[in-house]
C-alpha cells in the first residue's frame, strides 16, 4: 500500500508540473529550460534554499522524501531503500522500527533465533540514529538468546527514542531480564512510552528520573512493589499506568508526586493485597482484583470514574474507602463470589450520575436484601441511570409466592433526575420486586425500566446468546406473573416498561437468536 501510494503521488505531481510549464511558456522556451535543467543536474548544481533529490523526474526537498519514507510500513520502507538511491540514505534514519515474524516474512514455525539474526542484519543497514519507536514481538523467546537480544536493544535504543515496546507473548516464560543499564540519561530524557510484556524488570535504586515518561504498561512483568514504587517516584510526568498479571507485585503505592497521572488500571495481580493511591488528579481507576484486602485513596484525589471487580467486595469494610472520592460521576461495583451483607455508601455523592452494581454467582447469600439498594440511591440524589445485575437463581431468596403480603416502602425524597433503570436477571424474589416498585414510585423523571428475565445471556460476535439455565427457565413464568401483578400497574404514562422475556428456543441446549424486548 505504501509503495502504490508513493507511485501515484510521484506520477500525479510530475504530470501537474509538466502541464503548468507548458501553459506558462512557449514551446521553444520550454525546451530550452528543460535542456538547461538537465545540464545543471549533470554539473551537480543544487537549487537554492534546500537540497533536492531527483527521482523519476520528480524534484522534492530531502526532508520531504524522508517524511514520505517514514510514513511507509517498515517492510515497504526497507524494500524501497533497496531499489532507490533516493531512499537508501533515508532508510539509515528511518524513525519507526517494528519487528515481528509477519513483517520479516517468517512463518509461525520459524526459529526465534533466525528472527533475532534477521533483526541484527536489518539494523546493520540502519545507523541507529533518529529512532523514535521500537517494537519487538518475540513469541517463542528462549533464555539462551539473552545476549543476542541485548545486542539488538543496544543498537536500537539510542537517545531521542520515544516509544519502546517489548512483547514476548503468552507462550514464552518471563525470563528475559530487561537491561536497565541501557537506560542512559539521553534515553530517560526522551522516552515517553514504555510497554513490557512477559519479562523481568529490576530497576536499580540509583536509577535517575524519567523526565518524559507519560505511558507505562506492564503485562506479566516480574517486578516487586518496592521496585515499582521507586520507578514511579522517578516518573513525575506519568499520565497513564497499567499493571496486568504481575505475579510478584504484592503492594501498589501511587505517590502524590504524580500530579499528571489521570488513568490507572490494575488487572489480576494474584499476590497484590494492598493498594494506596495519593495521585491528586487521577480521573479513571479500573481494578480487577483477586486478593486485594485494603484499598485507600488520599484525601485530595479527584476521581471521576471507578470500576471495581472482586470476589470479596463486602470485605472492603462497607466501602468506606469511597469517602475520599466525593467527586465520582461513574461508579461500577462487581462482586462475583461472596456477597453476604448489604452494601452501604459512606455519605452523599452529589456528582454521581451513573451507578452499576453486579452481584452474580452462587456466593450471594440467601439472606441478602436487594431492597437495601434503595438506600444507595438515596445517597446519590443526582443519579441519571442505574444498572443492576443479579444473574442467579431466586430459589435461595424469599419469593412473592412464599410471602405475598404488603411490600415494604422507604421514606425518602423523590429522585428527580433518574431516567433509565435496568435490572438484569430479574426474578420474583420479594426484595427485588420491592426495589422495582420503590424505583417506579419515587422516580418522577423515569423514562424506561428494563427488566431482563433471561439474565444469563452471553452475546457472541455473531449475535447469538446462550440458553437460560434450568433454574432460571423454571422461574420465568412466576417472574412474569409478579411483574404483571405488582409492577406493571404502577408504571406512569411517561415511562416505558421493557420486559426481556425468554424466547421459545431457550428450552433447548443450543444457542438461540437474541430475544426481542416486549414493551408493556
Amino acid at each position: 500500500m505504501g509503495m502504490l501510494a508513493l507511485k501515484r503521488l510521484m506520477s500525479t505531481q510530475s504530470e501537474q508540473r509538466r502541464r503548468r510549464q507548458m501553459r506558462a511558456r512557449p514551446h521553444d522556451q520550454c525546451n530550452s529550460s528543460v535542456a538547461k535543467r538537465k545540464k545543471g543536474v549533470e554539473r551537480g548544481d543544487v537549487s537554492l534554499g534546500a537540497k533536492r533529490l531527483r527521482h523519476a523526474g520528480l524534484y522534492l526537498p530531502e526532508d520531504m522524501w524522508r517524511r514520505i519514507h517514514s510514513l511507509m510500513p517498515l517492510r515497504d520502507a526497507a524494500r524501497t531503500a533497496c531499489v532507490s538511491r533516493a531512499f537508501s540514505e533515508s532508510w539509515r534514519c528511518h524513525p519507526n522500527l517494528t519487528f515481528n515474524k509477519s513483517i520479516l516474512g517468517l512463518n509461525n514455525n520459524g526459529c526465534g533465533m533466525d528472527f533475532i539474526r534477521t533483526i541484527n542484519h536489518v539494523l546493520k543497514k540502519h545507523s541507529g540514529n533518529n529512532i523514535k519507536t521500537l517494537t519487538l514481538e518475540l513469541d517463542d523467546f528462549k533464555s539462551s538468546w539473552h545476549c543476542q537480544l541485548d545486542s539488538v536493544l543496544e543498537i536500537a535504543m539510542r537517545p531521542g527514542i520515544e516509544e519502546i515496546t517489548l512483547n514476548f507473548g503468552f507462550s514464552a516464560d518471563a525470563t528475559y531480564n530487561f537491561p536497565c543499564r541501557l537506560l542512559s540519561d539521553g534515553i530517560r530524557n526522551s522516552v515517553r512510552c514504555l510497554k513490557l510484556h512477559g519479562c523481568v524488570f529490576r530497576p536499580t535504586v540509583q536509577l535517575d528520573p524519567f523526565r518524559s515518561l507519560a505511558i507505562l504498561r506492564f503485562f506479566r512483568v516480574c517486578i516487586t512493589g518496592h521496585k515499582l514504587e521507586c520507578l514511579l517516584a522517578n516518573s513525575l510526568a506519568l499520565e497513564w499506568l497499567e499493571v496486568h498479571a504481575c505475579n510478584e507485585l504484592n503492594s501498589l503505592n501511587i505517590p502524590g508526586q504524580l500530579q499528571r497521572l489521570t488513568y490507572l488500571r490494575v488487572y489480576l495481580c494474584p499476590r497484590l493485597y494492598v493498594i494506596e493511591i495519593k495521585a491528586p488528579n487521577l480521573r479513571v481507576f479500573n481494578l480487577d482484583a483477586q486478593k486485594v484486602i485494603k484499598l485507600s485513596f488520599g484525601v485530595s484525589v479527584k476521581l471521576k470514574r471507578l470500576r471495581i471487580s472482586t470476589p470479596y467486595l463486602a470485605s472492603y469494610d462497607r466501602l468506606k474507602f469511597l469517602s475520599n472520592v466525593p467527586y465520582l460521576e461513574h461508579l461500577n461495583l462487581r462482586s462475583y463470589r461472596q456477597v453476604t451483607s448489604s452494601l452501604m455508601l459512606p455519605g452523599k455523592f452529589l456528582h454521581l450520575k451513573d451507578f452499576r452494581l453486579s452481584l452474580t454467582g452462587r456466593g450471594v447469600s440467601q439472606a441478602y436484601d436487594y431492597f437495601s439498594v434503595a438506600s444507595l440511591l438515596d445517597s446519590c440524589p443526582y443519579l441519571r441511570s442505574i444498572f443492576l445485575n443479579v444473574s442467579h437463581t431466586c430459589m435461595w431468596h424469599q419469593t412473592m409466592l412464599e410471602d405475598p403480603t404488603h411490600l415494604r416502602q422507604m421514606t425518602g425524597h423523590q429522585h428527580g433526575n433518574l431516567k433509565r433503570v435496568t435490572i438484569v436477571g430479574f426474578c420474583y424474589a420479594k426484595s427485588l420486586v420491592e426495589l422495582a416498585c420503590y424505583i417506579v414510585e419515587n422516580s418522577v423523571s423515569l423514562e424506561s425500566l428494563t427488566l431482563d428475565i433471561h439474565g444469563t445471556r452471553f452475546v457472541s460476535s455473531c449475535g447469538i446468546h446462550m440458553p437460560m439455565y434450568e433454574g432460571k427457565l423454571m422461574e420465568a413464568p412466576r417472574t412474569l406473573l409478579a411483574i404483571r401483578t405488582y409492577i406493571q400497574g404502577k408504571i406512569p404514562s411517561t415511562a416505558k416498561l421493557n420486559v426481556l422475556e425468554p424466547c421459545s428456543p431457550c428450552n433447548t441446549v443450543e444457542p438461540c437468536s437474541p430475544c426481542s424486548p416486549a414493551g408493556h
